[in-house]
């Protein structure tokens, strides 16, 4: 996992919880890392698991809402780093937003990112009011991702409502992600 998303980890905790929270949970979770992220360096994907299962633990809230709150933070913190190219500023509609992500920004990411694991989007069906799509992912963010629709769908002012028809977590084969505009 690319340490900007450690990084912003870090951030949404001391935001939520404060710094004194961050450094229990750091101490408490004696990742490899100590902790000390830089955003270029990729980390083991089991630091953010860690940590969320130590925050599940100490404040009494499920991984499935941790995730969700912390893709809803992340949308806004990392959209600024969207590559230029990819002429998302004039987007105003969440569905159109989600198929750019798939068909040009990750794309993008990985002209600059080679190395980088990116969660896949297989759109599976589409009306003017609901998208249904296959969250592919080996990292298993599903609750993440579903955060991050959520943080887009305030960026562009649009209201939806966001739930899983099929999920890995729940022992389906797959995450089925429906997103219906309100």
């Amino acid at each position: 996992m690319k340490g900007i998303v450690l990084i912003k980890f870090n951030e949404f905790i001391v935001e939520r919880w404060g710094e004194f929270f961050w450094d229990d949970l750091l101490t408490a979770a004696n990742l490899t890392s100590e902790g000390a992220f830089t955003s270029t360096i990729i980390y083991d994907d089991q630091e953010l698991m860690i940590l969320f299962r130590l925050i599940k633990k100490k404040k009494n809230i499920s991984i499935k809402r941790i995730q969700q709150a912390f893709g809803h933070f992340f949308f806004s913190a990392i959209y600024p780093h969207i590559p230029a190219s990819a002429n998302t500023d004039k987007i105003k509609d969440v569905f159109e937003f989600l198929h750019k992500v798939q068909n040009l920004i990750h794309s993008e990411v990985k002209k600059f990112e080679p190395e980088a694991l990116l969660p896949e989007f297989i759109f599976i069906d589409e009306t003017p009011t609901t998208l249904i799509f296959h969250y592919k992912s080996n990292r298993q963010l599903c609750y993440f991702c579903e955060g991050l629709v959520h943080g887009l769908a305030e960026h562009t002012g649009q209201s939806v409502n966001v739930c899983q028809i099929e999920c890995e977590h729940e022992g389906q084969q797959r995450c089925l992600i429906k997103v219906e505009k309100l």
